[in-house]
Formats: C-alpha cells, structure tokens, sequence
C-alpha cells in the first residue's frame, strides 16, 4: 500500500503523476504550483509454489496495481517460472530487476530501464555458480510514430520478430555486477513503403552493499532502444525519418546512480543522480510535443536533448513493515535545434527546470 502525495513547486509537471523530465515543456511559462494525493501506486500480488514429489518446484505470479488511468487496475507480472525458464509478463532481460533506488516518486531517474514484457526467458548458471546468464525473447515495443499528425507518412507495421535481450551477472555477497545487451529489428511503414531498421543496446548495472547501506548505478547506451529507457520512453523517438525519406535509429546515452545511508536504524537517505542524452541529426519535418505546446516544425534539422535528474529524501521506518518518506525532487530538460523553420534557419536553445516535494508512506502486508 503506498500514498502518494507530492507538492510541484515550479516548472511543467504539474499535470504529471509521476516527475517525468522528459514531459518538461522547455517552452512553457506556467510556473503554478499543484498539490495531489493518490493512492494509485498500491500494488497487489497473488504467488503460488507448487513442488512436485521429485523436489522440482514452480512458481506463478500474478501482480497488479491501479496505474491504469483514474484508479483502474493494471497488469505488471504474470509468468511462470520453473527451474531455468520462466513465461508470461515479467521485468524484461535488457533492465536489471534487482535494481531501484528507494526514492517516493515513481517514474526513477532517467535512462533507467523498468519495462515489463510478455517473454519467454531461459537462465542458468556456469560452473561457478556466481556466474549466470539469461537469453530471452521478448515481446517487440513500437515507439515511433508518435508525432504522425506532421505528415511523416510513417505507418505502424506488424512486427515479425521479438527483441532478443542477454545478460551475464557476477553475484555475491555484497552484490552483483550485470552487463546485458539488445538487438531489435523494428518495422515500419514510410510513404507506403514496408521497411525496416536495427535497434541495439548494452547496460552495463550493479550494487554494492555494506551492512544495510547501498550504492547503486546503470548505464546504458545504444541506437533505437529509447522505448525501453525512462523519461523518453512513450515519446516516439526510437526512430525518426531523415532528409533522405529513411528511418534512422535515435542514438541515445545516459545513466543514474544512487547511494542510500542509514543514519540509525530506523533513519535513512538517499540521493540520486541521473541524466540522458539523445540526440536527431538531419531530422526531416520533426515535430516537438503538440500536446505539450512545443509544436514547432523543423525540416531537415538537427535536435539534441538533455536531461538531468536529482533527489535527496529521507525515510522513517515507523514499524517493521511501515515506511514514512519525505523528498525534494529536481530536474531539468535542454533541447538545443539548428534547421530550417519555413525556409529560415534557427539556431536556437530552450532549457527549463522543475522541482517537486514528494512525501506519504508505504505499507506491506
């Protein structure tokens, strides 16, 4: 059970539950500020174990939450899992699901990767056992046509092959080390014409742990893999067309890491840090966020994008299972473009920042 409450004292995010940079309206004026109290991050979870006269055991997951919109139930986990394989809807392979900053808000900082996929997955160990490995199949994501309302002629295509993610992790007593990769082929249609371009990535993740205090980091590069990465995913820039009426992949870069301290046993903090960068180069007819107002059109330009992320709380254990937060959140986005707008060229740079007090409590069952 977790309250959510969280006070925007200046900057665009007022209208978003969750502190999104990527949503930040660099051309935007409204510095209002807004309250809101949900209790939408609530998660419930039923987990069976069946074990088998041989010893041999399976686990199902079925888990939800009430993300969905006004409070409606979403699926996030619903797999299988048995010895070295596990079915259904899980964390996908390309993220490290043993990772996440304990922070209130709940988008995390930016290029990380929390995405839950359909996906069949077979992991297993080497000789050594604090070496595993994972391949998996994932199910495909679609992010790029966000902006079709410019003319771009770019159609969605049905896919015809997964995302294939691997992983290798070093595990140990005081934590684990993961590299993992991605390799997409992501359809589309561009003036009629069926095609299609490569996306891949590496992230390379760990934690360090010391009694109970913990560092923790992510990096992650690539080429059409922003579906997958916080504060960009769901904004339609895995690919964009060029000049030439060709998709390109969107080159992106970024990473966050996190340090959280025990102060006494029930008093702790934390403090994270994130940033990432992804960038357009010879876009042709590129469309900022209409939603957002930023419906500026540049035709063969160029757009860089930065975000940087920070946040320091502090947590009370109240009770064994109750956990009272309080957290300043701070962010900010830069696009800087350089093209032609209606046969003039501009060379132009729009920043804006914006910062939030999260605070409420989480309980567990």
């Amino acid at each position: 059970m977790k309250l959510n409450a969280y006070y925007d004292v200046f900057g665009g995010l007022q209208d978003s539950e969750t502190f999104n940079i990527g949503k930040i309206n660099v051309f935007g004026t409204d510095d209002t500020g807004s309250f809101h109290v949900d209790m939408y991050q609530t998660q419930m979870k039923f987990e069976s174990n069946f074990i088998f006269d041989s010893g041999r055991e399976v686990k199902a997951v079925v888990e939800w939450d009430f993300w969905g919109g006004n409070g409606h139930m979403r699926l996030r986990k619903a797999f299988i899992e048995s010895d070295h394989w596990q079915i259904g809807q899980n964390w996908n392979a390309f993220g490290d699901e043993n990772l996440w900053p304990n922070i209130m808000e709940w988008e995390g900082p930016p290029s990380g990767i929390w995405v839950r996929s359909p996906h069949i997955k077979y992991f297993n160990t080497f000789n050594n056992t604090n070496w595993q490995y994972e391949i998996s199949l994932e199910a495909p994501i679609n992010d790029y046509i966000r902006f079709e309302e410019i003319g771009l002629m770019v159609e969605e295509e049905y896919q015809l092959t997964p995302d294939l993610a691997m992983a290798i992790k070093n595990e140990h007593e005081w934590g684990h080390i993961r590299l993992s990769s991605i390799l997409r082929s992501i359809r589309y249609s561009l003036d009629g014409e069926a095609d299609n371009f490569f996306g891949y990535g590496l992230a390379l993740s760990g934690i360090y742990k010391h009694q109970k205090n913990n560092f923790q980091f992510q990096l992650v590069g690539g080429k059409g893999v922003t579906a997958y990465m916080t504060s960009i995913a769901g904004l339609g820039y895995d690919g964009y067309s060029n000049s030439k009426d060709e998709m390109e992949a969107t080159p992106a870069f970024g990473g966050w890491a996190s340090y959280e301290h025990y102060l006494t046993k029930k008093l702790h903090a934390n403090i994270v840090f994130g940033f990432t960068d992804y960038s357009l180069t010879d876009a042709n007819r590129q469309l900022y966020d209409e939603e957002l107002s930023e419906n500026i059109i540049v035709l063969q330009g160029d757009a860089l994008y930065d975000h940087y992320y920070g946040i320091f709380n502090l947590m009370y254990d109240a009770y064994e299972r109750m956990t009272i937060g309080l957290e300043l959140d701070y962010g900010a986005k830069k696009l800087d473009t350089n093209g032609y707008l209606n046969d003039v060229f501009i060379d132009d740079s729009k920043s804006r920042d914006a910062m939030r007090i999260s605070f409420g409590f989480m309980f567990y069952f």
